[in-house]
């Protein structure tokens, strides 16, 4: 909510120029630093100071710790605290009162719908990635039918998707893992991936992937690194890459929306930082400069469930 104030018509000159001294003394907020995008925060002369934790997703963390740095640069005394941990456990945080926003890349379940508000705040698409090297550089696409056979585990060398002979090695996300659910979803049509060993964030799978020859998982595009290799998927219509643009029209099937869930609606500063996200200055300043992710708003196609 932006606060407007009018020149009083009937108050003295005086009166009038105490109280606006005093408010300009206690507002000491800072804009966003020059070089970053300008996703300024309209609500920064009203939000109480105060702190709200959100819990959740750790493909979605990027972003949110996006809106953090900024909305607490305008707001201070308010204090956002960002941690993961996978989809299911963000939402259990917000339903069981111990975060005032669930994180999560996946629709909350039936049993849960009553009690919490969804807020979509951005979509993110997913890839699965790989260990770089010699055995997967002339690699074409696999198609979805040969990548679902990777994850379930019945294909095991490189070399059955036209890679050289080595291994494969699949790494999946823990069991409450939204990017787990969503990739199985679209991929493998439900939960039926091969056992493997498995990490509980995205950050620890992208460095475990770096480390492991031959191996491969699924990750958000925010966290795509170039020392990985992505791969593309292999349609009818041609091999489409998981780009912004694929996504946006449709074409490349693997993406989420990003939701922050309350439970009932928000208030006081929940409501402020939810407004911030969903606000015009972050979804067109800020979304588009942060990796992998894109504003709702641009979307062509919609999804009603994962």
């Amino acid at each position: 909510m932006i606060t407007s104030f009018s020149h009083p018509s009937r108050w003295s000159f005086a009166i009038a120029s105490i109280f606006f001294s005093g408010f300009v003394a206690c507002d000491k907020s800072e804009p966003p630093s020059p070089e970053k995008p300008a996703g300024s925060v309209a609500t920064s002369a009203v939000v109480q100071a105060g702190t709200i934790r959100a819990s959740g997703s750790s493909a979605l963390q990027p972003l949110v710790n996006a809106a953090k740095e900024r909305f607490e640069a305008a707001n201070k005394g308010a204090s956002v605290e960002v941690s993961a941990g996978g989809s299911k456990k963000g939402l259990a945080d917000v339903a069981s009162g111990a975060a005032q926003i669930g994180s999560s890349d996946i629709f909350a379940p039936d049993d849960l719908k009553g009690q919490l508000v969804d807020h979509k705040v951005a979509v993110v698409g997913f890839a699965a990635m790989a260990n770089k090297g010699p055995f997967n550089e002339k690699a074409p696409a696999p198609t979805m039918e040969q990548l679902a056979k990777v994850f379930k585990g019945e294909i095991k060398d490189w070399k059955d998707i036209g890679g050289t002979a080595q291994p494969i090695i699949v790494i999946n996300r823990a069991a409450g893992s939204g990017t787990r659910t969503v990739f199985g979803n679209v991929v493998l049509g439900g939960d039926k991936f091969v056992e493997s060993q498995t990490e509980d964030n995205s950050g620890a799978l992208v460095a475990k992937l770096k480390q492991t020859k031959g191996a491969i998982s699924y990750l958000a595009l925010s966290f795509k690194d170039d020392s990985l290799l992505t791969l593309s998927i292999k349609t009818d219509a041609g091999v489409v890459e998981p780009t912004e643009a694929s996504i946006i029209a449709g074409k490349y099937p693997i993406w989420s929306y990003e939701h922050m869930y309350t439970k009932g609606e928000p208030t006081g500063l929940t409501k402020a930082f939810l407004d911030y996200i969903g606000s015009a200055d972050f979804q067109k300043g800020v979304i588009p400069t942060v990796k992998g992710f894109i504003p709702v708003t641009e979307m062509k196609v919609t999804r009603e469930k994962d």
